[in-house]
């Protein structure tokens, strides 16, 4: 989390507080009605991260036809580090030319992210794969280091602008509240993780890549209203402000004409 702030920014600093009030800050952050359209957000985070880093990888060594592929996790890993790394320049880069690319074009990129790499798994992986070992054939292709490559990279992308989009509306959202926020979030992320791992062995691969999407979809949806939203009270904000120094500044004039 950046610790200066720009002019006219939602994020004003903040206060230091005991370890108490903090505990207490993030209990109230909790049930914040702001935080609660960003909850599909947080889930899709979590099932994603879960989906990719784990259960994934368990079906790959779980399809036979695979056996052969002796390096098919160290190609994975390579591919979604990557994926990761390459995305975060981007963004970066792009951010410093373009005002809000870390908001609502990240995360496009990473529900389109999603979609394409839950179509290539799809395809190329077999339906009881991740609850057990099996010879069953894919519905189209095999898996090959190419395509594990290639999906490996997607799945960097998406965790990438995913949590990235993330943490940058926490600090939007609740400007004083931005550790207690972001604190909060990562509690519902980890839940939705621990979720995903503990029903994994009894869910069938197509569950994933099916409600991925879907998931992805609705809370982009969600999180531009809420950008927008933001948006828009940003705005009022800035014009009360130059509203106030007007104000201000005939108030002045006046003085001087006066004296």
């Amino acid at each position: 989390m950046p610790s200066k702030n720009v002019e006219n920014s939602l994020a004003e600093s903040e206060k230091k507080m005991g370890f108490m009030d903090s505990l207490k800050l993030t209990c109230s952050t909790i049930k914040s009605p702001k935080l609660f359209p960003l909850l599909p957000l947080t889930i899709l985070g979590g099932f994603n991260v879960s989906f990719w880093l784990s259960i994934f990888p368990t079906a790959m060594n779980f399809t036979k036809a695979n056996s052969n592929l002796i390096y098919i996790q160290a190609v994975f890993g390579l591919g979604a580090g990557l994926g990761e790394v390459f995305t975060g320049s981007f963004v970066s880069a792009m951010s410093k030319r373009v005002k809000g690319f870390g908001l609502k074009p990240t995360m496009l990129i990473g529900t389109i992210s999603v979609i394409i790499y839950c179509s290539l798994v799809f395809i190329s992986t077999p339906f009881e794969a991740p609850m057990r070992p099996t010879s069953e054939k894919s519905i189209w292709i095999g898996q090959s280091y190419p395509l594990i490559f290639l999906i490996a990279i997607f799945c960097g992308i998406s965790d990438c602008c995913i949590n990235g989009v993330r943490s940058v509306i926490c600090a939007l959202v609740l400007p004083q509240r931005r550790a207690q926020s972001f604190a909060v979030t990562r509690m519902y992320h980890a839940a939705a993780c621990m979720t995903c791992f503990f029903f994994s062995p009894i869910v069938p691969l197509y569950t994933y890549t099916c409600l991925l999407p879907i998931l992805s979809i609705f809370s982009t949806f969600l999180f531009f209203r809420v950008v927008d939203k933001t948006h828009s009270m940003e705005r009022k904000i800035t014009q009360q402000v130059m509203e106030e120094e007007k104000i201000e500044n005939l108030k002045n004039q006046n003085i001087v004409t006066v004296v």
